[in-house]
Formats: C-alpha cells, structure tokens, sequence
C-alpha cells in the first residue's frame, strides 16, 4: 500500500500524458466533422421553414387571386417594379430583408431591389421556366415592368399573370427556392443600387435555370467564386417550394440538369421545352 501510495504521488508520466492528448485529438476529429454536419443540418431546417411560410402564402395569394404573383410588373398597381415577394406581404406580415427572406446558410447580401435591378437575397421565384426572358412557362408572368412602359389604365390584365389553371403539375412544379447564385462586384453594387461594398456572391429574386448554368461555365467572369459560394450553401443542396406547398431538398447539379424530367419541372404545362434554354 505504501508503495502504491508513492507511485500516485509522481502522477502521470509524459507518455501517459501524451496518450491522453492523443485520445482527446482523436475523438475532437470524430466529433467535430458530426457537429459542424449538425449545425448544417439545422440552418437548412430553418431555411425550410422559412419556404415552408412563404409557400404557405404563395398559395394563400394564388386562392384568393386565381393567378401567381407577377415577378415585378402587374397592370393593378401601375407602381414601379413591385416584385413578386410584395404581393405576399399582407400573407406573412414581414418584408424581404427581415430573418423570412433569409437563408441562415446564405452569405450574400440582402438587399430590396428598385427601379433598375432586382432584389438581392437568399430566395428566388421560378419566373421564366427554361426560357431565358419572361415568358409564360415559369410563375412570373408575361411581361415585365422593364420591357413595358407606359401602359394604359385599360390594358387587358388577365393577359399578364399566369392563371392557376395554366399549372398542369403542382406537385412537380418549381415555384421558388435557394436563389442561384451571382457574382456582384463594388462597381455594379454602386451602378445598380448605389450602395458601397465588396465583391460578394448573392442570390436573385429570381430562379432561373438559364441564368444559373451560363454563370457556371468557366468562360463566365467569377464562375470559380459562384461556383465554391454555392457549395458552401447547405452542402451543394438547394431546398426548393413546389406549386402544391411540398419542399424537396435537391443535389445543386441535379436541380439544373437538362433531362426531360428535370425541364418539364420548370414549366407549368409540365413539357420540357428543352429548345427554350439558351447559352451565353
């Protein structure tokens, strides 16, 4: 016992130490991987809730209105550029860059858009479906306050959003979603929005298939940067609201591919239109 007792009083030895240390860096590899997965895994739970609500009112508006919100141009409210997340505003009481809007995932700007340029933020609405301009294959409408000025007090409305009819599929037809990313640099942040800061990566109001495979191909300015931003992203997912109010979380490249099946879920009358796409 006395010798046992003496043994204790020198405590550890350096290599009883080190293998304690080593123990501990070993099981801190273990786990920090799973934590980091984790706390992936609820920003992109709360990103879905987000969709979740905004959805909600998107088909709370479609109900009460018989037609999808218009991207920015709608002949009853003859005001400039009033994008698609306005017309929800009396569904979810909040505006775009309140913590709805945000994707705890995103690292882009949060910015209203104005009379020369769309919002900047995490979420984007499936206007055009494959074609590269408005059209009537996506949600958005036909037209936009862009290409349209001046119109008369009694033009035809009906003519420009997309009636609730016109969707043949809503289970398997986007409606919004993770916005795809673009490369914004200081001197079109100031052009376009008059504001000061660096280059960062944002998303759109807008979600578009077109827009997002053209800024992706190595020929196009900062494609690199857009490209590692997006993986960063819920792990080079994209969480995606369909026109029934069901939310799939899908693999980036599988999001955008260019196969029938995957096309058809841009258009609301559910056919591909594969000869709609168009490279830059």
């Amino acid at each position: 016992m006395a010798r046992l007792a003496r043994r204790s009083a020198h405590g550890f030895t350096l290599i009883e130490l080190l293998v304690v240390i080593a123990v501990i860096a070993i099981l801190a590899g273990l786990l920090l991987p799973a934590l980091s997965t984790a706390k992936q895994a609820g920003r992109s739970a709360r990103c879905q809730s987000n969709l979740r609500q905004i959805g909600t009112a998107l088909l709370m508006y479609v109900q009460d209105h018989q037609y999808y919100p218009v991207y920015n141009f709608d002949l009853a409210s003859f005001v400039p550029n009033e994008f698609w997340h306005v017309k929800l505003r009396p569904y979810v009481r909040t505006g775009w860059t309140n913590d709805l809007y945000r994707c705890p995932d995103y690292r882009g700007m949060t910015i209203d858009g104005n009379d020369l340029a769309e919002p900047l933020g995490s979420y984007g609405y499936n206007a055009n479906g494959t074609k590269f301009e408005f059209s009537n294959l996506g949600l958005g409408g036909r037209y936009t306050r862009w290409i349209i000025e001046g119109v008369p007090p009694d033009a035809d409305e009906s003519r420009v959003p997309i009636p609730e009819s016109a969707v043949k599929a809503p289970s398997d037809m986007i409606a919004l979603g993770d916005a795809h990313l673009l490369w914004i640099y200081p001197m079109i942040l100031k052009i376009l929005y008059g504001l000061d800061g660096a280059t960062s990566y944002d998303g759109r109001a807008l979600l578009d298939i077109n827009s997002r495979n053209n800024v992706q191909r190595h020929q196009w300015p900062g494609s690199s940067g857009i490209i590692e931003a997006t993986r960063k992203r819920h792990r080079n997912r994209h969480n995606v609201l369909f026109a029934d109010g069901h939310l799939e979380n899908l693999r980036e490249a599988k999001l955008f591919e260019r196969t029938d099946s995957t096309l058809r879920r841009w258009n609301n009358d559910h056919e591909p239109h594969a000869d709609q796409l168009t490279d830059l």
